[in-house]
């Protein structure tokens, strides 16, 4: 997942994509990123996710499996099994298409505009198409690149992986959002944010090589430190737009996480790594709530001597 775009991983599948996966042959620790929350009628399991996962390294840290293994459902941030693929990147390519005469050109300006070329000619993206896309749609398209350049897939990723298990073992799945929403939130971005939004992904794609082995490593051995310094650096500067991409959508999240800790049963639910982390983040607001949210280890891990 690129820190500037915390949910496009869907939408890689589709046409799109905020983890990333590099796999060193030097480490392969499997803390993982999950707690747990004892409800009144059964366990919440609250993952972090890897969006996008190296197609010659898709295997989960044995927290995220356990956790699956002890949950009768999956919750993600969209239910994919209720997507239809091609309909959703027509309705984002459209969403994101300026209609109203504009040009990317004009409204980026000329320096943003010139900057963007080596972008556009390394990734091979034609610059009049990218002149035709707003700010986000542009963001959400390179970054898809990218990732894709790097050998990153997200029919590899965590949610993928779950989503193909959950109907072999004819688990439920349920989503927190709907790609309608997820889009729109995007399309109502205001311009200044949205080119806010253009100019991380640019720093991000400039940084992706070098910084996915650390952020690999930091969301398996679970080192949510390391994740908070990564993943909430290019928002520092950016408070509104953490607050409209991120944490807004973190606070409509606690009641839907609240009400399943009602449940009998186990219920997994997988969001990006982003939303877990910080004093702003789902777990802490958990917290606020009273619940008494723990880290979870494995059966395994726990009678590791």
């Amino acid at each position: 997942m690129s820190r500037s775009l915390p949910f496009t991983h869907y939408w890689v599948g589709f046409l799109s994509a905020l983890l990333l996966a590099w796999a060193p042959a030097y480490a392969t620790p499997s803390e993982g990123l999950v707690w747990v929350v004892q409800g009144t009628g059964g366990k919440v399991y609250i993952a972090g996710s890897m969006h996008l996962l190296r197609r010659d390294r898709p295997d989960l840290p044995e927290a995220i499996t356990a956790a699956y293994r002890e949950s009768d459902s999956l919750v993600m941030e969209l239910d994919v099994d209720d997507v239809d693929e091609q309909a959703m990147a027509t309705q984002m390519l459209g969403a994101a298409s300026f209609n109203d005469g504009r040009t990317l050109t004009a409204v980026a300006g000329e320096a943003r505009w010139n900057a963007l070329q080596p972008v556009l000619t390394a990734l091979q993206f034609p610059a009049p198409f990218a002149a035709t896309l707003e700010p986000w749609g542009l963001s959400i398209l390179l970054t898809t690149l990218e990732y894709a350049r790097l050998g990153f897939d997200a029919e590899v990723g965590v949610e993928r992986q779950l989503q193909k298990l959950a109907a072999s073992d004819k688990k439920s799945i349920a989503g927190l959002e709907t790609p309608e929403f997820q889009i729109s939130l995007f399309d109502s971005l205001p311009l200044p944010e949205q080119l806010q939004l253009l100019d991380m992904t640019l720093s991000d794609i400039a940084d992706m090589p070098t910084m996915a082995d650390d952020l690999y490593l930091a969301w398996r051995t679970g080192d949510t430190r390391r994740l908070e310094d990564l993943l909430l650096e290019g928002y520092k500067a950016m408070p509104k737009l953490y607050d409209d991409l991120v944490d807004q959508r973190n606070r409509r999240w606690v009641p839907q996480v609240t009400s399943l800790t009602k449940k009998s049963g186990g219920t997994l639910v997988v969001v990006g790594a982003l939303h877990l982390v910080g004093d702003r983040g789902l777990i802490a607001l958990l917290e606020k709530e009273g619940l008494k949210v723990e880290r979870y280890s494995p059966p395994a891990a726990r009678a590791t001597p």
